[in-house]
């Protein structure tokens, strides 16, 4: 059956991605872990992996075109397999499996609410981080569980490649997130230090909770 692949959201900022490009054309094979695109978000450029075996059968949006998070990016299925409902349902066919997690809540919500909505969201960690005894005023990137997939309510963390304390940079590999799909790597997209850790090995985290903060030294209490 083929399954679709949404714009995930790879910031706790991010409202839309730009594709800088395809590695995969349709008609291609992909396996699990193959690298499907490259995605400019308004932190970096990340790498899109496929969480799923198939043929690549539709391409949601050319090099260069911008696509909201949860729009259709990609169909992968079967060989010949019509996929005519998928396409003309677009990113809200492409959503429905996923609708009945708060994370799609803001989906069906009017464009105010969703702009209000997306301008409060980067705040929900930071009040979960209060509790953490850290200085707010001072923290410089807090990052989210990203939503890695259509389905993905959560994310189970299977390793940490950076402790506290270690100096990050840009697109340095931060951690494994089992998803409900496959194992895959969460990359830095901010230059700091890594100040503080929301989740050991082996724990849940939802997405859109806080992973990680990463910052200058000496600003989590």
């Amino acid at each position: 059956m083929a399954e679709t692949i949404l714009m995930p959201r790879l910031s706790d900022t991010m409202t839309e991605g730009v594709i800088a490009e395809w590695h995969k054309k349709v008609g291609d094979t992909v396996k699990k872990g193959d690298l499907l695109a490259e995605v400019e978000t308004d932190k970096a450029t990340m790498e899109l992996e496929s969480y799923k075996d198939g043929t690549l059968l539709h391409i949601g949006a050319n090099k260069g075109n911008k696509l909201q998070v949860n729009d259709l990016l990609a169909i992968i299925g079967a060989p010949g397999e019509d996929i005519t409902s998928l396409v003309g349902g677009g990113a809200a066919n492409g959503t429905q499996p996923a609708k009945e997690t708060p994370a799609e809540t803001p989906k069906e919500a009017p464009a105010q609410e969703k702009k209000q909505e997306a301008a409060q969201e980067p705040a929900k960690p930071a009040e979960a981080a209060g509790g953490s005894g850290m200085d707010l005023s001072t923290i410089q990137e807090v990052i989210l569980m990203p939503r890695l997939s259509d389905t993905m309510t959560e994310g189970v963390i299977a390793g940490w490649h950076k402790k506290v304390g270690d100096d990050v940079k840009k697109g340095d590999l931060l951690a494994d997130v089992e998803t409900d799909k496959a194992t895959m790597e969460l990359e830095s997209y901010k230059a700091g230090k890594l100040l503080y850790i929301g989740a050991e090995k082996g724990d849940k985290v939802p997405v859109n909770a806080l992973l990680c903060i990463i910052g200058e030294e000496g600003k989590v209490n």
